[in-house]
Parts: structure tokens; sequence; C-alpha cells
């Protein structure tokens, strides 16, 4: 028996969208409105250790422990400050309404950018008939980029880690996914931008799966998504925009794909 593709999900992060400029850049220019005075340098290297040790202390936001997203970011962003140079005592009057600030610029357009290939491929993507979605290990927030970025109306469904239960690579949140659209794991493909939490998360639970490989931009200098292990093995296979993946779907859907989980993705013909 063989299988077509019906579903396509993406990442939503380093995949559909970016943070304006430098995300460090970000969080010292909405400091000096506050009067406080941190280095863009000291922010992009205390953000990356604050996260990794918010992760170790407090997994999947915290939730298991009671916390909700928000305070799980607003402690992540106290520690980065702090590591960042700045005087506690200058820091704690302000620090309020300076994470609001942030908190609230991160939910919106006025963070975020859609790729260049992004839009032209999600049209391009819904014409040729297919059902699509986004899955992102994230908070809530990302619901409120998705339309403010005037994503929304492109996919069925968009399905934040926060509120699946479960993150990439877990199985679970893939076969969500599939559950939301009645479609079957080897009727699906996944595209997103880290190997081990897209390609093989989707791999795992039966799904076809392709990897982005962007060039690496200066607003990446602190993106918490590049923080992972490396996954040894061969690399899978790969797309450098998103505008090549209409005709590797064209293409894997004009011949007989297999039903098994396979290694790697058909390739579209050269």
């Amino acid at each position: 028996m063989s299988a077509r593709i019906r579903l396509v999900t993406l990442d939503a992060y380093n995949t559909l969208f970016r943070p304006k400029g430098s995300l460090s850049a970000q969080y010292a220019q909405e400091a000096v409105k506050h009067g406080i005075h941190v280095t863009k340098a000291a922010v992009s290297q205390n953000f990356g250790e604050s996260y990794k040790s918010q992760l170790e202390r407090a997994p999947f936001y915290g939730l298991q422990l009671g916390m909700s997203t928000r305070q799980w970011w607003e402690e992540l962003v106290y520690a980065t400050f702090l590591g960042a140079g700045a005087n506690k005592k200058d820091l704690d009057p302000v620090f309020n309404d300076l994470f609001n600030s942030l908190y609230t610029r991160f939910m919106t357009a006025e963070g975020y950018t859609t790729f260049p290939d992004v839009r032209r491929t999600l049209i391009q993507l819904r014409k040729s008939g297919f059902q699509m979605g986004v899955i992102s290990n994230s908070d809530e927030r990302v619901l409120s980029v998705m339309k403010s970025l005037e994503l929304n109306d492109y996919f069925d469904f968009v399905l934040p880690s926060c509120m699946a239960g479960y993150e990439k690579p877990e199985v679970q949140i893939f076969e969500k996914a599939c559950d939301i659209t009645g479609v079957r794991p080897n009727e699906a493909l996944h595209v997103g931008d880290d190997i081990e939490k897209d390609y093989y998360g989707a791999r795992n639970a039966g799904m076809y799966a392709t990897l982005l490989k962007r060039c690496k931009l200066s607003y990446q200098d602190s993106a918490p998504d590049l923080i992972t292990d490396s996954v040894p093995g061969q690399i899978p296979q790969t797309i450098m925009s998103l505008q090549e993946l209409c005709p590797l779907l064209l293409g894997m859907n004009d011949k007989q794909l297999p039903t098994s989980r396979d290694d790697g993705v058909v390739a579209a013909s050269p």
C-alpha cells in the first residue's frame, strides 16, 4: 500500500519567523529605556547560560512545578540581566516594567519578522491542497505571534508544546498534530531547523521529515533553540530554503511512498 503526503507541519521559531535584528540587542535596548545599561555581548552570553540553568531547574516551563510560563520567563530574564552586569539595586525597582515590555514585545510582530520565503511557500502549499499545521516548542505566545504576523490563515492549527503537554522530540506531540487533522503519520511531513527535535522527533513518530538549514545569521547569537546537544549519525535530507519544499512534496507524491519508517526523506528529482 502506498501513501501520499496530506499534512505538512512546520516548526515556528527560525523556520517561519525570527527576531527582528539581534535578540540580545533588543534586550539591551529595552533595558536602556528603564535606566539599565548592559551590553549586547553580555546579554548574549548570559542569556544562553541562564536558559540552560532554567531548563535544568524547571524543565518544560516549570509546568510540573506549578509555574506559569510567564513566571518561568520572568526568572530567566531577571537572571540574564543580573549576569549581564545589571546592579540589583537599580534593576529591582524597574524590573516589572522592563520585563512586561519585553514579554509583550515578543508576543507580536514588534519582536519578530517572517523569513522572505515563508508567505510564497505557504500560498503554494495551500494551492496544492495540503493541510498545514505548526508544531512549536514554545509557550502560548506563539499563537499571538502568528496572528500578529498574519500567518494564522495559512494553517489549520498551531500547536504549542505548553498546550500539547509534550515537547519535541517526544512522539506524542507529533501524534497530536496528526489526530487534529485525522491524518495518519505516514501521510504527514514535518519541517524544522533542529535535527533532534524536528527531524528525528518526527521520524520516530512515523512521519516523514526534512531538515531546514538556513544560513546562521547574527540574530541567532542567543536563540534558545540553538542550545542543543549534537546528534551523531548521518545528516538527513535537507533544504536550504522553504521554496524547495513544494517541489519536494510534489515529487514525493508522484512516487510510491513506503508506509514504514524508512530512513531519510524521498527527495524530489533534481
